[in-house]
């Protein structure tokens, strides 16, 4: 049986933003593919090794990405 699930569909995962029934599929089609076990994997070492780091956005980056957000809240809003 293919998965159709991606990286993306793998962060998503591990960040906890899925619905429980997203949850649950994605769970069953880990525990039955080896290549989303990898996937899974690689990420999960990616995410420690980028926590160590204990990197920060700059204040710019998060001023930046604050003023788009309010744009477009503000352009929804509008809609």
């Amino acid at each position: 049986m293919a998965n159709n699930y991606t990286e993306n569909d793998l962060l998503l995962y591990l960040y906890n933003e899925l619905s429980p029934t997203e949850k649950a599929q994605i769970e069953s089609a880990i525990l039955s593919s080896s290549s989303l076990q990898n996937s899974l994997s690689n990420l999960k070492e990616g995410m420690l090794v980028l926590e160590k780091l204990g990197a920060e956005p700059s204040p710019t980056s998060i001023d930046l990405i604050m003023e788009y957000s309010q744009q477009s809240a503000a352009q929804l809003e509008e809609a």
